[in-house]
């Protein structure tokens, strides 16, 4: 006879708060509870989903299915936001380094493709090289513009070539 399961009512496990036992068990034992979450939704979770500790390698179930889901889109959104704030500070350090090498128009574009998309322009200057060597702005739908043959490198321009003696 296994044991009786400890009791969990009214526990709060981010937004599920524990409602009553389940009188289903997982195939080791667990008990299932009955948890309400902060949207009202109920969600029939087993014993050891329940967990506050946050360095757990298992997974848990701190919500109910569509509020999961939207935890989950949030989580993606802010992770791509820091991304693209890390781009732009690389961008604005690579082209740092870059004033009086290359055109002044280029450094007035935009610094990532994300950027240009904001300003509504085609064009943006990252300030690092392409795969084969180019330092030229890029199109948004990628591509560097030396690559296809619509403007100069300026890796390869006279005033950035090293002169020898």
């Amino acid at each position: 006879m296994p044991s009786s399961p400890r009791d969990r009512i009214g526990e709060v496990y981010g937004k599920l708060t524990v409602v009553r036992a389940s009188e289903r068990r997982t195939k080791a034992g667990n008990v299932y509870w009955w948890c309400r979450c902060s949207c009202g939704a109920e969600r029939e979770v087993p014993s050891d989903k329940l967990s506050l500790n946050t360095a757990r390698r298992k997974p848990t179930v701190n919500a109910c299915e569509r509020c999961a889901r939207e935890l989950q889109i949030e989580g993606v959104y802010r992770k791509n936001d820091r991304e693209e704030k890390e781009r732009r500070q690389a961008a604005v350090e690579a082209r740092s380094k870059l004033v009086g090498q290359v055109p002044e128009r280029w450094l007035k574009l935009p610094l990532t493709d994300a950027h240009a998309r904001e300003q509504g322009k085609k064009l943006f200057f990252r300030g690092t090289t392409c795969l084969r060597g180019h330092l030229a702005p890029y199109r948004i739908n990628g591509g560097c513009l030396a690559c296809s043959g619509q403007m100069p490198s300026a890796a390869n321009s006279p005033s950035t070539r090293p002169t020898v003696s």
